[in-house]
């Protein structure tokens, strides 16, 4: 029983030795063809740049050495420093340079405008209708009379700010209505209707104490008339007093003599509305200057000053 322990044993170290020796073997011929595949690359030193550019180089020398003269850009027919900005805008697809007057950027507003007087909001589509020095007056207002915008004492006259806003009107119709001495002369409007008979040099009215009227002289008239063959179409002058006029009133014809009124407003800030009849003089509200009625028309009417001046004319709005 010994001696077949002693057999294995040997042949348990006859089978490690050979182990051992085959894997001293291969680790032997690993680490020789390891050498044989490792190449070496050769290394380039950090101080070494390579060959220079030279071409780039001497292009880049040439460019240096030139001699560049700088001008400055005219604009307006005057040079502009270079150190100066130039304030540019884009609206849209098109950019707009401030220093230059086309194309506008705010039209009917010159850029000069826009720029010289440093207006806020100035990329603002409606910096027209803005009051840079809250004034009462647009800037757009303030560039039409030439005013500045940016100065609340600077603006255009208060009269700009007074517009008409109706044209009252109070009917006079008076007809002649007869053609042989003392003449008949009838008002119709305003009611009641009354009629009265003068000869030439009478002084006459239609309302108790009023001598509105003086008859002057009559012309006796005739038209041919497809209808009755001939119609009268005499005439009777007479003077208005009321409004120191000539006026003639022609046989079977209505001859208005109607007065007017004006209503004016005034839209700088809250003030009352006025009324004034043709003739009569009135003040605008917290201004102090007082103006004249001389026209009234349907859609404008024409005041002026009382102490002197030029007419006015105030259009309906």
């Amino acid at each position: 029983m010994q001696n077949r322990n002693g057999k294995y044993e040997k042949v348990l170290l006859v089978i490690t030795a050979v182990i051992a020796l085959g894997v001293a073997g291969y680790l032997v011929w690993t680490s020789q063809s390891f050498g044989e595949r490792l190449i070496r690359r050769g290394g380039m030193s950090k101080n070494d740049p390579g060959q220079p550019p030279t071409e780039l180089v001497k292009q880049t020398i040439a460019r240096l050495s030139e001699k560049v003269t700088w001008t400055s850009p005219i604009i307006n027919g005057k040079p502009v420093p270079l150190n100066k900005s130039v304030l540019l805008v884009k609206k849209g697809d098109q950019l707009f340079d401030l220093q230059l007057e086309e194309p506008q950027l705010r039209p009917p507003m010159t850029n000069s405008f826009l720029v010289q007087n440093d207006l806020p909001d100035i990329l603002s589509p409606n910096v027209g209708e803005l009051d840079a020095d809250s004034d009462g007056f647009t800037n757009l207002e303030e560039f039409q009379q030439k005013t500045n915008p940016r100065d609340e004492k600077s603006h255009p006259p208060f009269t700009d700010k007074l517009v008409l806003k109706r044209r009252i009107t109070f009917d006079y119709i008076i007809k002649l209505n007869s053609s042989s001495p003392p003449y008949q002369v009838q008002r119709l409007t305003p009611e009641p209707k009354k009629s009265v008979f003068v000869s030439p040099g009478d002084e006459f009215g239609f309302d108790r104490g009023v001598q509105r009227f003086k008859a002057g002289t009559f012309e006796a008239k005739t038209v041919a008339d497809p209808k009755v063959g001939e119609k009268d179409v005499s005439e009777l002058t007479l003077l208005d007093k009321a409004t120191n006029k000539e006026i003639k009133v022609v046989r079977g014809e209505e001859t208005n003599l109607a007065e007017y009124e004006a209503e004016f407003e005034f839209t700088l800030g809250d003030r009352p509305k006025r009324i004034v009849k043709k003739g009569d003089t009135f003040q605008i509200p917290g201004i102090g200057a007082t103006y004249r009625l001389l026209e009234i028309e349907e859609t404008s009417a024409v005041i002026q000053p009382v102490d002197g001046g030029e007419s006015i004319t105030v259009t309906k709005g």
